[in-house]
């Protein structure tokens, strides 16, 4: 086997050695490759160096493979020049990615921090690149493999149509969902979205071909959606608008008997209490208090405030909440509604 590998060696073409320096480089530089153009977390990098790494041992493998099997029947040299075409894709379009990040992205500010994310002529982009080169990695494949009698049968276009009708019905709805998403530009990286069906409120990480990836307020763990989830149920995105600041609310129900006055004056406090704790409040707008609505057991009553921050909005909720449990004994109100604690004791 030694002997067999010492004589490859003599014998390797240009390609061989392009395979296998091309594979080292990469391997080595891999960390710098997949991140030394955009803003992403420890934990995507680490996913994408190890995809990188995977790749790189699948092409030094079937680079041996071909070396010792080299003239026999096991197809070695076929699966290196597989290995070497996918490696290849996956660094092409991560190159194209970075192009269009850097000539179309945008500097924003996400939880204190600041980015350079997709706009939504970047990410459109970055889509349709990743089509062409899925498409040419493909009818590359096909060639390394010698099944060139299908494309010869049916022509390219008629072998692109064949896999896309056959393959439509895992990735077409949420593929073209994420290019109307991006292309409306309705949803952005670091934007706080809720979709009560789906039982979601969290930031927007990352929109990608098929998902979005989505930072859970609430655990903090992360949630990737189909894109088609964006259109399919009603979403929420709690930002700023042209149409004014962002605004949110807590309810209260409130029993009968207690003067409207006692209970602005008590859902006031309630605010300069959670706003003396929490930084997201506008310090400098009121607080609007209303009634929704005059129920059967109680009068809900609604507290009204700007928030700076949409990404803190629980952690607002529960400084107000907790500011209302606070404050109860100290203007005679009781949040536990006790007429209707009455008619079930009754």
């Amino acid at each position: 086997m030694l002997d067999t590998l010492s004589d490859r060696f003599l014998e390797l073409s240009n390609i061989e050695y392009f395979t296998f320096g091309f594979n080292i480089f990469v391997y080595l530089f891999s960390s710098s490759i997949v991140s030394h153009h955009r803003d992403i977390d420890e934990d995507t990098i680490r996913s994408r160096t190890r995809l990188v790494h995977g790749l790189n041992i699948l092409v030094f493998i079937s680079f041996i493979a071909s070396l010792a099997f080299h003239g026999g029947e096991f197809p070695a040299d076929e699966i290196s020049r597989t290995s070497l075409t996918l490696l290849a894709s996956y660094l092409i379009f991560n190159g194209i990615e970075a192009f269009l990040l850097s000539k179309y992205g945008e500097e924003i500010e996400v939880m204190g921090v600041s980015r350079k994310v997709e706009t939504p002529t970047s990410r459109t982009l970055e889509l349709v690149a990743f089509s062409l080169i899925v498409m040419t990695a493909t009818i590359g494949l096909i060639n390394v493999w010698g099944i060139t009698g299908l494309l010869e049968t049916t022509g390219v276009i008629g072998f692109l149509a064949l896999i896309v009708f056959t393959t439509k019905d895992y990735w077409l709805r949420d593929f073209l969902s994420g290019i109307l998403v991006i292309g409306g530009n309705s949803a952005r990286r670091g934007d706080v979205i809720s979709i009560p069906e789906a039982g979601i409120l969290g930031i927007i990480l990352e929109i990608r071909g098929l998902q979005t990836r989505i930072r859970d307020l609430a655990q903090g763990h992360d949630i990737e959606i189909p894109n088609y989830s964006l259109l399919q149920y009603r979403t929420d995105y709690l930002r700023k608008s042209k149409g004014g600041p962002f605004r949110d609310f807590v309810e209260f129900n409130i029993g009968y008997g207690i003067p409207s006055e006692t209970v602005k004056s008590y859902l006031s406090a309630v605010y300069n209490s959670a706003s003396e704790s929490s930084s997201s409040l506008d310090s400098l707008r009121e607080p609007k208090i209303t009634i929704r609505e005059n129920d059967n057991n109680a009068v809900i009553w609604r507290l009204t405030y700007v928030l700076e921050r949409p990404y803190q909005l629980l952690m607002v909720r529960n400084a107000v909440n907790l500011a209302a449990y606070d404050l109860q004994d100290d203007f005679g109100i009781q949040l536990s509604t006790p007429q209707l604690e009455k008619l079930v004791e009754s």
